[in-house]
């Protein structure tokens, strides 16, 4: 055999090889498209889908192209996933270095025996971590008696005036109007103050009574909401019946109605509730503090809002006495993502908008999200943000939308702050349980959303050809139970994570 003959029978065989090779990655990869596709078509003619508005986009880092969908273009309520949106343009806009500052300040003048003839003003950062139990620096104790120290070094003795709460650096819409009327009475339904601490919330400790049906008793409440008006139908569950009790009642107003159940047996039974007014809390609070530390003051404390409506006089002319700040805006994100902290998520879309729009509102907030979204080449029609946190049912989005931006976001500066912040599955926050074992386990990052008859995820995968994906799945209207569609969700998802 001569040699062109040998090389050319070598440069067939190679060829050969290299296109079975290639043939038998493609045949594997569109295998495994297949069977994603498979299922989304099984899904259609389930019968829990019968009746609902469902979604799915996969999108991919490498070619930028749809791997797969169904219904991409339809708005739907996405629930928690909204934070995504929210907590993603924050990172950008204002930095992941970002703190919130609240100042302590005071009016008038300090004379020779320590009376300040004046006001002690609290002016409002909106920052939402004050009392915060999530963060070592951000005890409300801690926070407030370092406070309390520097107005005694200020050689104030007594305050011929009130403790002021300021909070308008925020609208005072502290819940967003389209929120449901079970949801503002409770901890997710807190809202957003420009004077937060507590995360706006309160705690009403039950026992529940010896039989079931029995009426339970309020044993306490901490801490001590003042003017707070309860009247408690909270009757004893069964013993498995977990925490059942909705609290009603609107912002600004101290009236609350409990109903629902709690547990057979328990006693010292936790439920959240919404501070009514948490500006004037924590004027309320720290005016408590000053009294216990041994500052007299002759009149009550009060709000910037209450006086407005008064038609008190106001001081514009302030010194300050000491100012405190947030953990940075990063630390703030990840807990919100992993824990859907949905107080959090108000408090950041708020800042945006008295940031970037000169207003702290919802609708401000809004704006600067949709502008930022159509920086990033989303088309944002059909895209509807009432709130930062999704609890809104009106809220309504695409998953290509969803899905579009997290892969347009992998290019911009604050992507590996967010992606760190996602849970992560069978490992972390609401995914913690799920995919344990499978390809997707420590590799699948994604945010969760919940509410009725709303199932939802969105998120990010690598595949087995290390391409990074990202995806969105909503489910309106499902005819099951919450746990049957989480997993055929979960088995969706492991078929992304599974695409060659």
């Amino acid at each position: 055999m001569n040699n062109k003959l040998i090389i050319k029978t070598l440069f067939i065989s190679l060829l050969t090889s290299f296109c079975l090779q290639a043939f038998s990655q493609n045949t594997k990869k569109d295998t495994t498209l297949i069977k994603l596709k498979n299922e989304i078509e099984l899904l259609k003619k389930d019968k829990v889908f019968k009746h609902a508005s469902w979604s799915i986009c996969v999108m991919s880092q490498k070619t930028g192209k749809t791997v797969a969908e169904y219904n991409s273009e339809m708005a739907l309520t996405p629930a928690s996933t909204m934070k995504i949106f929210t907590t993603a343009t924050a990172l950008s806009v204002l930095g992941g270095n970002y703190k919130f500052e609240s100042k302590l300040e005071y009016s008038g003048k300090i004379d020779s025996n320590g009376t300040l003839h004046g006001n002690v003003y609290i002016n409002g950062g909106g920052d939402p971590t004050i009392g915060s139990d999530r963060f070592n620096s951000t005890n409300a104790d801690v926070v407030l008696n370092e406070w309390i120290e520097k107005i005694k070094s200020k050689g104030i003795k007594k305050i011929d005036g009130k403790v002021i709460a300021d909070a308008k650096i925020f609208d005072n819409q502290l819940v967003s109007p389209e929120w449901t009327w079970e949801d503002i009475g409770n901890y997710y339904g807190t809202g957003a103050c420009g004077l937060s601490i507590y995360e706006n919330q309160y705690h009403i400790y039950f026992k529940a009574g010896n039989f079931t049906g029995d009426s339970a008793k309020i044993e306490s409440i901490y801490p001590e909401i003042p003017f707070l008006e309860l009247t408690n139908n909270v009757k004893t569950g069964k013993s498995n019946s977990g925490d059942n009790v909705i609290i009603y009642g609107s912002p600004y107003s101290n009236g609350r109605i409990l109903e629902g159940t709690v547990p057979l047996g328990k006693s010292n039974y936790s439920v959240e509730g919404s501070i009514p007014d948490p500006s004037f809390f924590f004027a309320y609070y720290l005016n408590k503090k000053m009294l216990e530390n041994g500052i007299a003051i002759t009149q009550l404390p009060t709000t910037l809002r209450i006086m407005k409506l008064n038609k008190e006089t106001i001081d514009t002319a302030r010194v300050l006495i000491a100012n405190y700040f947030s953990p940075n805006l990063e630390s703030i994100v990840y807990y919100t993502n992993l824990k859907s902290v949905n107080t959090f998520a108000e408090h950041m879309l708020k800042m945006m908008g008295a940031k970037k729009k000169g207003e702290g509102s919802f609708d401000a907030g809004a704006k600067v999200v949709g502008d930022f979204l159509s920086s990033k080449k989303i088309d944002i029609a059909g895209f509807n943000m009432n709130d930062g946190s999704g609890l809104s049912p009106l809220d309504k989005v695409t998953t290509k939308q969803m899905a579009g931006f997290l892969l347009q976001f992998i290019n911009d500066p604050a992507y590996e702050a967010f992606y760190n912040s996602l849970p992560i599955a069978g490992k972390s926050g609401s995914i913690a349980s799920l995919f344990k074992g499978t390809v997707a386990e420590n590799n699948l990052r994604a945010k969760s959303g919940f509410l009725s008859s709303v199932r939802a995820f969105a998120g990010y995968v690598k595949n087995k050809s290390n391409d990074m994906l990202s995806f969105s799945i909503i489910v309106n209207n499902y005819d099951c139970k919450p746990l049957e569609m989480k997993s055929k969700l979960e088995n969706l998802m492991l078929l992304i994570a599974e695409l060659e």
